[in-house]
């Protein structure tokens, strides 16, 4: 019967250990799944439940107009005009915010200022769009007129991990017009396109390279090291406690 009994024991507790296992490494997989703030996937700003959106309202006037264009953010702004988006999201897991963007003209992030809001209060990074850094310590990639992941880095901006809202403000005389497919963040850094030196990079042919746009779920190796680690540890633990419940049977 003492054998019996202490068999139980210690299968309750081989099963407690991989139970709590799981949940560490699901916990962590948990984080490095990038949070989509918005993607615009819909034919109207207000109609935030056919994207499944986290933002749940927007706000300001842009200057001119803002509105969904082929699935994405368009916002045609004039002087000092500005654009607020919001929803009750939870991003202190998150290192850096990844925006989608293009302009008409290109260069549009001397134009506005890219603030934000922890509940009710508004926050000031006081700097350009342009001006804020990447996760290599280097200013942002230049919005051009074609599509790119603009990664910014929060804690390197001074950004709070509490932010819940976006708040584009655009400077007095500034006029253009913006796109943003997407705004999510994430912890795995794309890889940062080269700096464009006024000098295209060239082939053996003369050509020149493209550029390879950055894929957002790939650059950061730190988390697939980290599951590696949990499975390795949770793979030990198990066969010892198996040992020792065949163990204490005998």
């Amino acid at each position: 019967m003492k054998t019996v009994v202490k068999s139980r024991k210690f299968t309750a507790s081989l099963l407690l250990a991989l139970a709590l296992m799981l949940v560490m490494s699901l916990t962590a997989m948990a984080a490095d799944d990038d949070l989509v703030y918005d993607n615009y996937d819909r034919a109207t700003l207000s109609d935030f439940a056919s994207s499944g959106a986290n933002a749940a309202w927007t706000g300001g006037d842009a200057g001119k107009s803002a509105s969904i264009d082929s699935n994405a953010l368009k916002l045609e702004f004039g002087s000092s005009g500005w654009f607020g988006t919001g929803g009750g999201i939870d991003a202190s897991q998150y290192k850096y915010i990844v925006i989608r963007a293009k302009g008409a003209a290109g260069g549009e992030g001397s134009a506005f200022d890219l603030n934000y809001a922890v509940g009710d209060q508004v926050k000031t990074i006081g700097k350009a769009f342009a001006d804020l850094v990447g996760p290599s310590g280097d200013k942002v990639p230049a919005i051009t007129k074609d599509y790119q992941n603009i990664v910014i880095d929060m804690k390197g901006n001074g950004i709070e991990s509490g932010i819940q809202a976006f708040h584009f403000n655009f400077h007095d005389g500034a006029s253009g017009t913006l796109w943003i497919d997407s705004i999510s963040f994430t912890n795995n850094a794309p890889k940062e396109p080269a700096k464009d030196n006024g000098a295209a990079t060239k082939t053996d042919e003369g050509a020149a390279a493209p550029v390879a746009e950055p894929n957002p779920k790939t650059g950061d190796t730190m988390n697939t090291s980290l599951y590696i680690a949990l499975a390795a540890v949770s793979g030990a633990a198990a066969l010892f406690l198996v040992f020792k419940a065949r163990k204490a049977n005998r």
